[in-house]
C-alpha cells in the first residue's frame, strides 16, 4: 500500500497519543505550550512512520521502537507527575494500545480475510481509534480524579511501572509476530489470549493496589486532621486558662479600684482601667474568617508564629460554607501555613513574616502564601526542589479539584499559590 495513503492514518495515531498525554497526565505547561510540543512531537510522529512502516523486517522493528523512544519522552515533557507514576501511566496506555491492535488485526486477519489490505488496515485504524477515546473518556471520568489525589509515592508506582512494562513487551512482541507473519496464525491467537487472560488477572491486582494507595492517601490526610486539632484545641485549652485567671483576679482587680476612687485619684483610676483592657485584649480569641475551619488553622497557626517571633497577617474573605471538604481544606491550608512556619525558622533573618490571603471568586478558591525564606531555598518546575510531605499533600488536595500549586522566590520571600476549582 502507498506511503501516501498511509498518511491520514499516522496522523490520527499521532493525534491520539497527544490526546492521551493531555487527559492521562498533569499538564506542566500552558495550553499553548501544550499545543506547541504537540504539533512537534506529530510532525516527528509522521516522518518516522513514513519512513519505517512502508519497509519490511528489522526496518520496520526499528521504526516501531523509535516511535516508542520518541513518545515516551513527550509523554515526560508535557507531564509534571513523578516519573514513575508517568512511566505506569504510558505504558498502561500503550499496553491497551497493542491488545486493542492485536485484537483488531487477529480478527480482520481470521475473520475477514477477504478485506483488501488497504480497507483492512484503515478499518483496524479507526476501529482502534475510537476505542482509545471512548477508553479516555471513561478513565477522564471516573479514574483521574482517583489518581490525582494519591500522595507522590516513587517505590509504588516503579512497581506498578515494572509490570505494565513487562505485558507491554509481550503484547508488543504478539504485534511483531503478527506483522511479520513468522508464526501461523492459531498460534498466535492462543499467545494473544494466553497474556490477555493473565494480564487482565494482573492488572485487577495493580488496581486493588491503586485502591490501598488512595486509602494510604486520606488516612495521611485524617493524620495531618488529628494533629491540627490537637493543636486547635491545646491553643482553647491556654485561652480558656487565660481567662478563669482573669475571673479569679477580678475581685482583686475591683479591690484596687474602689482603693483609688476612696482617694479620689480618677488618674490612676484610668491608667489602671487602660492596662486590664489591654490584658484582657491580649487573652481575647481572635476572629479571623467567618468560616470555622479556616478560622481555626489560622488561628492555631497565629499562636505558632507569635511564639516564634514571627509577624503574622491574615486577609481572607472565605465564605461560611465552601464547597470544599473540611479535611481537604486542613490539608491545603494547614500544610501550607507549616511549610510557611519552617521556611520562617529556617531562613536565619532577623525580620520573619507570614501573609496568609484567602479568596472566594468564581467557584475558584485562591489561597497565597508569602513567607520569609532561606537564601538556599531552590524550585523545579513551580515547586520546591526537595518536595516534603506536606506539599505532597498540597498538590493531592490541588489536583483532586482541578486546581494547581505554583512557587515562587523574590525578594527573599516564598510564595505559594493554590487554586481549587469548585
Amino acid at each position: 500500500m502507498s506511503v501516501l495513503y498511509r498518511i491520514p492514518a499516522f496522523f490520527c495515531m499521532a493525534l491520539c497519543h497527544v490526546i492521551a498525554a493531555y487527559y492521562m497526565s498533569e499538564h506542566r505547561f500552558s495550553r499553548k505550550k501544550f499545543t506547541v510540543y504537540s504539533c512537534l512531537f506529530t510532525v516527528s510522529f509522521i516522518c518516522v512512520c513514513i519512513y519505517g512502516f512502508p519497509r519490511e523486517g528489522i526496518v520496520r522493528v526499528m521504526a516501531y521502537i523509535g516511535l516508542l523512544i520518541l513518545t515516551f519522552p513527550y509523554f515526560c515533557i508535557v507531564s509534571r507527575d513523578c516519573f514513575p507514576k508517568k512511566c505506569f501511566l504510558f505504558v498502561t496506555y500503550f499496553c491497551l494500545l497493542s491488545v486493542l491492535d492485536n485484537i483488531l488485526k487477529l480478527t480482520v486477519k481470521v475473520v475477514m480475510p477477504q478485506l483488501s489490505e488497504p480497507v483492512g488496515y484503515f478499518a483496524v485504524i479507526s476501529l482502534r481509534d475510537i476505542d482509545l477515546l471512548i477508553v479516555l473518556l471513561l478513565y477522564k471520568k471516573y479514574v483521574a480524579a482517583v489518581f490525582r489525589s494519591l500522595m507522590v509515592s516513587g517505590k509504588r508506582w516503579w512497581n506498578l511501572g515494572l509490570i505494565a512494562w513487562l505485558f507491554y513487551l509481550l503484547q508488543a512482541a504478539v504485534s511483531i509476530l503478527s506483522a511479520e507473519t513468522l508464526i501461523s496464525n492459531a498460534l498466535l491467537l492462543s499467545a494473544f489470549a494466553i497474556i490477555s487472560i493473565v494480564m487482565c488477572a494482573v492488572y485487577a491486582v495493580v488496581f486493588s493496589n491503586i485502591s490501598y494507595m488512595k486509602k494510604d492517601a486520606e488516612a495521611e490526610l485524617v493524620r495531618q486532621n488529628a494533629e491540627h486539632f490537637s493543636s486547635r484545641l491545646s491553643a482553647l485549652q491556654n485561652a480558656e486558662d487565660t481567662n478563669r485567671r482573669l475571673r479569679h483576679d477580678m475581685r482583686h482587680h475591683m479591690d484596687a479600684i474602689a482603693t483609688y476612687a476612696k482617694t479620689g485619684d480618677n488618674a490612676a483610676i484610668l491608667s489602671y482601667i487602660g492596662e486590664y483592657g489591654n490584658e484582657i485584649s491580649e487573652a481575647a480569641v481572635k476572629l479571623y474568617s467567618i468560616n470555622r475551619t479556616v478560622n481555626s488553622i489560622l488561628s492555631v497557626y497565629a499562636g505558632k508564629a507569635e511564639e516564634n517571633g514571627i509577624g503574622f497577617l491574615v486577609r481572607c474573605n472565605a465564605t461560611r460554607e465552601m464547597e470544599v471538604r473540611e479535611i481537604d481544606l486542613i490539608a491545603l491550608l494547614g500544610n501550607l501555613l507549616e511549610n510557611a512556619l519552617h521556611g520562617c525558622q529556617e531562613s536565619g533573618k532577623e525580620n520573619k513574616r507570614i501573609e496568609i490571603h484567602i479568596r472566594l471568586q468564581n467557584k475558584r478558591l485562591l489561597i497565597l502564601c508569602n513567607n520569609t525564606c532561606s537564601d538556599e531555598l531552590e524550585l523545579a518546575d513551580g515547586l520546591p526542589a526537595k518536595k516534603s510531605i506536606g506539599i505532597s499533600s498540597i498538590l493531592s488536595v490541588c489536583r483532586k479539584y482541578d486546581g494547581n500549586l505554583d512557587y515562587k522566590i523574590e525578594k527573599e520571600t516564598c510564595s505559594a499559590c493554590a487554586v481549587l476549582n469548585l
